[in-house]
């Protein structure tokens, strides 16, 4: 198990990607393009860069609650095997022979 600051961190983290707009970051329905240029669409999935800009912060007061239930959601994805689940669920059709000596 991570360290319980380490994981208050991430769950923060996590929270600047899932309400970029409470934390005053740019996000996908505040965006405004330019009428002089041609509309392109910013890449949203990864906002390191702007969670860097914007610095250390304070939490805003209507996400603490959120914060129980991204803690819990970011440990069960960690503890999560997700390739036997996907074998489990969406057994590959392909046999792959196994690794050894070629006997000729």
């Amino acid at each position: 198990d991570p360290d319980p600051e380490e994981q208050a961190r991430n769950v923060r983290h996590l929270s600047k990607y899932i309400f970029p707009l409470q934390y005053g970051l740019p996000n996908a329905f505040g965006h405004l393009a330019n009428k002089n240029e041609t509309y392109r669409q910013p890449n949203f999935s990864d906002r390191e860069y702007d969670i860097k800009l914007l610095g250390r912060c304070k939490t805003p007061k209507r996400l603490k609650d959120t914060l129980p239930l991204l803690d819990k959601l970011l440990w069960r994805h960690g503890k999560c095997g997700y390739k036997p689940l996907r074998d489990k669920i969406c057994p590959s059709k392909v046999w792959i022979m196994p690794l050894g000596p070629l006997l000729c």
